[in-house]
């Protein structure tokens, strides 16, 4: 179990998104129009929205797999109870009959992708992430880029069949790799098993649908009030902000599935924890700086039309890239086995700020609106999480960590307020350049720290050892 091979498996994952989906949003705000851009939203709404039928928590699954993983005993009836799930559940996505043709006509791929979200899961905690990174890559290249068909013809419809067909595809090929894995599965629900994984999930169940409004909230609000066209800049401006917190969260997963595994293997928590949280912060400070200035190039330079968009994209970048490091340490939390109930409180706090806020600020502010919600659901997760990681002595401040979360809020008020330009990187670079001497003058890492990374890296990996002795 190899978390920076892994890693680097998951960020290709990423890298082939961000790449097709940059070329697909780039060929779409050129041909059509925003309202058109709003539908494509409302499809990846219902998509998000797969959030209220996952009854059983993926990273509780994520955990389990790999904790068995760890000790050599697969338990083939857990495998197919969280397999059969979401077919159970499936009755409950007709209730989108009742909205327009292409909603009704979504169902199928939305089943399709919920299920691929769970074989997904269980792939990771059989540290199959090669198999599951090409399956992802393929499945990418199906939505972002075969469905460029579809905006040719402006057909909304043939979007969705498209989007089905790559999620059939995923969905079979995940199913026949655990299958065979595991050499054969039983096919059978284990009412049992499911009462105990919903129970202890349930908490994340509930904070799962406090994303959806956290994060889709907003949307949903700004469509309310402001209508597809709004919705469908303020979806762009999103869906770009989003793109510099991807590349670090790709190790979400990973982080899971490993700090599960030798946490099973009986490994220091505290020690896992602040090398998580400090390699995290380091990333997340880095690509904030840098994408922030490249975000308004592209913007201003290929997508004229969503130039309003631009505060949006300030606020949502800093708040989603920089909260990154607080959240990594929920993963460590459901990997440690802690007590997972408080997260219920945070999902009741965090969705009922997005709501009241949205509908508070939106009619004011506009689009703008939504992003200081967004913003202000962020800093409350954050604060709660490390609050009870400290509680639940899952992680620890010394000294080194206290700088680098000190500096986090630092950089989001300078980015928002003090920075003269966007672009060209002349004040960004010397911010940046600030930032890892203050890190190199402090020893961010320590030497035992540094060798545990340096384990994980084979000869083909060596630059990434130069580097690290470079940078820290």
């Amino acid at each position: 179990m190899n978390p920076i091979i892994n890693y680097l498996k998951s960020l290709s994952v990423t890298a082939v998104n961000i790449f097709v989906a940059f070329v697909f949003f780039i060929f779409t705000a050129k041909i059509t129009e925003p309202a058109f851009f709003g539908e494509i939203a409302i499809i990846q709404l219902l998509e998000a929205m797969t959030s209220f039928y996952a009854i059983l928590n993926k990273n509780v699954i994520i955990r389990e797999v790999s904790y068995m993983y760890a000790h050599n005993n697969i338990e083939r009836r857990f495998l197919s109870t969280v397999l059969i799930t979401p077919f159970l559940v499936s009755p409950f996505f007709l209730i989108l009959l009742i909205f327009p043709n292409y909603v009704k006509l979504a169902i199928p791929y939305l089943i399709l992708y919920l299920f691929f979200t769970f074989a997904s899961s269980v792939l990771m905690g059989l540290n199959k992430f090669t198999e599951n990174s090409i399956i992802n890559i393929i499945f990418l290249i199906i939505r972002w880029g075969v469905s460029l068909i579809a905006i040719i013809y402006h057909d909304i419809y043939l979007f969705i069949l498209i989007w089905t067909l790559g999620g059939l595809l995923a969905s079979l090929s995940s199913f026949l790799i655990v299958y065979n894995h595991v050499k054969g599965l039983p096919l059978v629900f284990d009412h049992i098993i499911f009462k105990k994984v919903f129970k202890e999930g349930f908490p994340f169940y509930l904070s799962n649908i406090s994303n959806f409004l956290s994060s889709q909230g907003d949307r949903v609000t700004t469509a309310y009030l402001l209508g597809s066209a709004y919705l469908g800049i303020y979806q762009f401006s999103a869906l770009l902000s989003g793109v510099p917190s991807t590349v670090i969260s790709s190790a979400n997963h990973v982080l899971l599935t490993s700090s599960s595994y030798y946490r099973a293997k009986g490994k220091d928590e505290v020690k896992m924890s602040k090398m998580a949280f400090k390699t995290t912060a380091i990333m997340s400070l880095i690509v904030s700086i840098l994408s922030l200035p490249i975000a308004y190039y592209l913007v201003s330079t290929l997508f004229p039309d969503y130039k309003s968009g631009l505060p949006v994209i300030t606020i949502l970048l800093l708040a989603i890239t920089l909260s990154t490091p607080m959240n990594i340490l929920s993963q460590l939390i459901i990997a440690f086995k802690r007590n997972l109930r408080p997260f219920i409180f945070l999902s009741i706090i965090t969705g009922l700020t997005v709501v009241i806020t949205s509908f508070i600020l939106i009619p004011r502010l506009g689009i703008l609106g939504g992003a200081i919600s967004q913003l202000l659901s962020s800093m409350i997760s954050s604060s709660f999480i490390l609050w009870y990681s400290l509680y639940t002595q899952v992680f620890t401040l010394g000294k080194k960590e206290l700088v680098v979360l000190s500096i986090i809020p630092l950089v989001f008020i300078y980015e928002v307020f003090l920075d003269p330009l966007p672009y060209p990187l002349l004040f960004d670079s010397v911010l940046l350049l600030f930032l890892i001497l203050t890190f190199k003058k402090i020893k961010l890492f320590e030497n035992d720290e540094k060798e545990i990374m340096f384990s994980f890296l084979n000869n083909k990996l060596s630059f990434i050892k130069v580097l690290i002795k470079l940078m820290l």
